[in-house]
């Protein structure tokens, strides 16, 4: 089943973000990397704006991410300059 987003905000240390996505029987977190957040678009940015800009591809990012089962063994997805990297080849 895709995830569902519901929220997302960076960490008060302002080097990543976190995603609330719903899995349709619990919330799941996924961790956006500050690489990923600058490789996102021009000019690099890693700040809230940037992810709010953005929170739906990082969103379809993390859904493909969990049904593909790229989970950490913590439970969270990871979304890394690589992804970003991908999901542009793919757009």
């Amino acid at each position: 089943m895709p995830l569902k987003l519901v929220t997302g905000m960076m960490k008060s240390s302002g080097n990543e973000a976190l995603l609330v996505m719903d899995s349709g029987s619990m919330n799941k977190i996924v961790l956006v990397t500050k690489q990923a957040l600058l490789d996102m678009a021009n000019p690099p940015r890693c700040d809230e704006s940037r992810l709010q800009e953005y929170i739906g591809v990082f969103g379809e990012i993390a859904s493909t991410k969990y049904d593909l089962g790229e989970i950490r063994p913590d439970g969270r997805v990871w979304i890394t300059s690589n992804d970003v990297a991908k999901w542009r080849e793919l757009h």
